[in-house]
Formats: C-alpha cells, structure tokens, sequence
C-alpha cells in the first residue's frame, strides 16, 4: 500500500512540472528579440514617418544626418529616366567673305553636340511632371568653357480629360513642327532647318501656364490644341533681354524663363488636325510685345504638315515674323554713340545705304521675316541585306534618302542682308532600330542671296550618331 501511494505521488509530479512550466512561459514578460542595430540603413526611412508640412519643421521630426533620404521617391519610386545623345562631325569650305553658312563650321571639327537626360514621373492618376536637362558641347566646364548646360523644359500637366489638361512650367514651344520634335534622334538630317534656327528659333521654350488637349471628330480623325501664356520674346537689350536683328534673326531675343522685361505676356497657340492616318496640317501664332518699353507688337506666324503615303514622306514647314520696329512698320538702323542708342527710318534700301554710309551702324531690327523648307524623304531596305546579313539588318531596320531644300529671310524689306541664306541637303541614313540613326549628309549653301555684293556658298558634308537611351 505505502509502494502505491509512492507511485502515484511521483506520477502526479511529472504530471504538474510540464503543465506549470509551459503556464509560466505563457503568462511570464515575453523578451524582445536580440538586434544587431536599431539604426536605419542609408536611405531607409521606415523607422520614422515623416508628414510633411507638421513634422518636417524641425526637432524631433529631423532624423539627423538621415533627413536628406526622407523623400518620397526614396520610399517608392517612380520616375522613369532616359534621354538621347548625339555626335557630329561637320565640315565646310569657307564662302567668299568672312561669314559662315550657319550650322556650317569651318575647318572640319568633331562635336558631342547633345547629351539630354530626359526624366518623367507620373505622380498620380492626374498629376504628372517632365523634365529635359541638356548638356551641349561637353558643358560649361568643358576644356575651353564653350559649352553649355540649361533646362531645355520642365512641366507639371494635371489630367481632367484628353479634351482639357493643364500644363505649366518651362514650356517647350508649339510654334511651328520642328522645334516640337527638334530631338536628333526623331530627325533624318544632321541639321536643322534653317527656318527653325533663325526665324523660329529651336529650341525655343518659354516660362508660362495653360491647356492642351486632343478631340475626335470622327472615327479616324483628331484636332490637337495647344494654348499657353508666356513671357514672350525679349528684343530691347539690357539685362535678361537679346536683340531682334537682321543678323541673328530671333534667335538671340528669346525671353528669360525667369523674368518677363515688359509684364505684358505673350499668347501662344497651336491648332493641327489630322483627318485620318499619315496626313497632319497645322497652324501656330505668337503675339505679344517684345520690347522693354511695352510699345511694340511682335507676331509669329506658322503653318506645317506632313504626309506619309507607304515609304513617302513630305514634310514642311513656314513661318513669318512682323515686328513693329521703333521707326514704326519699316526696317530700323540701330546707331550707338556714348551708350545711347537712336534709331533711324529706312524705307528702301538706298536710305538705308545713305544711314550707314554716315554713321556707325551696330544692327538692323528688320520689320519682317520669312523662311520655309520642303522635305521628301524615301524609306527603303533592300531584303538581300537582311537575308544575308540578319544581325546587322533586321526586321526593324531601315534606310532613309532625303531631300531638303529651304530658305531663310531675316529681313525682307532688304536685298543688302547678307545673312538671307538658302540651302539644299542631300542626305542618306541607317536606322538598326528606330530609335538609333546614323547619318551622312551634303549640303549646298548660298549665303546673302539677294545681295548685289555678292554671295558665298560655303558648301560641305556632315555625319551624325543619335540614339535614345
């Protein structure tokens, strides 16, 4: 009997330990878990949550010498970063006198023209932003300081419909075809048009705010408008302002991004309908005042289009400037004496010619300029290249023929500007994608066309490697 008691004494005791033991792992503290470090990684903002505009003020919001990775892109990105590049080699004889065709250098050189990271985030379902910074020649640190580095345009569109879409920033302009779709890689030429340089000059972006959108007439029809206001084009001289000049054309009056010279903004607007597939035409207008003083009106004017018909294409493109000028609707001769500048009338050219005879002419503002080009191209791509050759010729592979011819008038009132300039290319490319080219083109030039002195045609050749990236 006591054996019994002694049994079922030691069999209650194993029974109770394990019941009491697991009792007391439930109900005792549970320990933290053993860490290596509480410090966040670099750019780990997970540790602390940063509302901006409450916390992000100072204090304890701060997280130290992290603070700079609480961004929201580091916890969830989504921008998207690309851009294109491009390298040229141009060479031309030297014309008659001392200008060159434009574009046009002489003695042959090498450039690494472009490099352009381009950057896109779409922020949300309705708000998005766009970015283009370009780097061209090498920069502004380049070894001769010859380059430059700017922000070709930066936008933020706030989607309501394809019919209404807001936009503002630094905007790229729709004047004209061209400067909408200056990148090198989209172009089959080295050059650009001459028009597009000194009467539109691309790349022309303005600071300013307003709406683009698309409709749809019919099933396989589309109209696209732009519709912006900007700071406009700054012609007077002087702090943040250039010149319009028969020289230069409009290229060197374009405006400040930062600062509008005369707080009288400039309307800007592009209208283009396209009623089916392949057939695109166009019209832009610019009108605003471009001189210091808010006096003088200043409109651009362009039509475009293109037609593409199995492997044709024609592109086109004109454009007119009339600028009222300080002696009213003619060409004006600038004369500057002790840091003043007066202005002289020249009705017709033998005024003007009697004006610079007599004093010292530093420019002419011109009361009107014309330009336009015409360009045929021709896709082909010999299928015994890509039978033969496959991974050099592939399925997307092409060949290009073009044909451009183009003109150039910065003042039409006059036969004496040497700059009017025609030119005629004739061009041959390779594309192994579509979005990578390699260019060879030859150019005739005739500089000072209508100008009883003479002309020059500095002719020459050019080569170009482009590609988005």
């Amino acid at each position: 009997m006591r054996r019994f008691f002694l049994i079922a004494g030691a069999l209650a005791v194993l029974m109770i330990v394990p019941q009491t033991t697991v009792w007391a792992q439930i109900t005792s503290p549970k320990q933290p878990p053993k860490s290596t470090s509480s410090v966040p990684t670099m750019g780990d903002t997970t540790k602390q949550s940063i509302r901006y505009g409450q916390e992000f003020s100072g204090g304890s919001g701060l997280q130290g010498g992290r603070t700079i990775y609480a961004r929201p892109f580091v916890k969830a990105p989504k921008t998207i970063v690309g851009g294109y590049i491009d390298f040229t080699y141009s060479k031309c004889d030297k014309g008659s006198r001392e200008g060159k065709a434009r574009d046009c250098d002489d003695p042959g050189s090498f450039d690494q023209e472009r490099l352009v990271p381009f950057f896109y985030s779409q922020i949300t379902d309705r708000l998005s932003m766009a970015a283009e910074i370009e780097f061209e020649h090498g920069g502004t640190n380049n070894n001769q300081s010859d380059g430059d580095v700017k922000v070709e345009f930066a936008t933020m569109d706030y989607r309501f419909n394809d019919a209404v879409n807001l936009r503002a920033g630094i905007i790229l302009s729709p004047m004209g075809r061209f400067n909408l779709i200056h990148d090198s890689p989209l172009n089959d030429l080295p050059l650009r048009p001459m028009v597009s340089r000194a009467i539109l000059p691309s790349t022309l972006a303005e600071s300013g705010i307003g709406f683009f959108g698309t409709f749809y007439p019919t099933a396989l029809s589309k109209i696209d408008y732009e519709l912006y206001i900007v700071n406009g084009f700054a012609g007077s001289g002087g702090s943040n302002a250039g010149f319009i000049s028969e020289g230069s054309g409009m290229r060197s009056a374009r405006g400040s991004q930062q600062k509008d010279i005369n707080e009288n903004k400039a309307i800007l607007a592009r209208v283009s309908f396209s009623p089916m597939l392949g057939i695109e035409v166009a019209g832009s207008v610019h009108h605003g005042k471009w001189d210091r003083e808010d006096r003088h009106d200043l409109t651009l004017m362009a039509i475009d289009g293109a037609l593409q018909r199995g492997p044709f294409e024609i592109t086109g493109e004109a454009a007119w400037a009339d600028i009222e000028t300080p002696c009213g609707d003619v060409q004006c001769v600038v004369i500057a004496e002790a840091g003043t500048e007066t202005f002289q009338s020249a009705f017709d050219d033998a005024t003007r010619r009697r004006i610079v005879l007599a004093e010292d002419t530093q420019r002419v503002i011109p009361a009107g300029m014309f330009g336009y080009y015409v360009q045929l191209n021709y896709h082909f791509m010999p299928e015994g290249l890509t039978r033969a050759m496959p991974s050099y010729f592939g399925q997307n592979s092409t060949f290009t023929g073009i044909l451009r011819y183009g003109r150039s008038d910065t003042n039409t009132d006059s036969d004496l500007n040497p700059n009017d300039e025609e030119r005629l290319t004739l061009g041959l490319n390779f594309r192994p994608v579509e979005d990578s080219v390699i260019k060879f083109a030859y150019t005739w030039n005739t500089k000072g066309v209508n100008n009883p002195a003479g002309t020059e045609s500095p002719d020459g050749w050019q080569f170009n490697m482009s590609s988005y990236f």
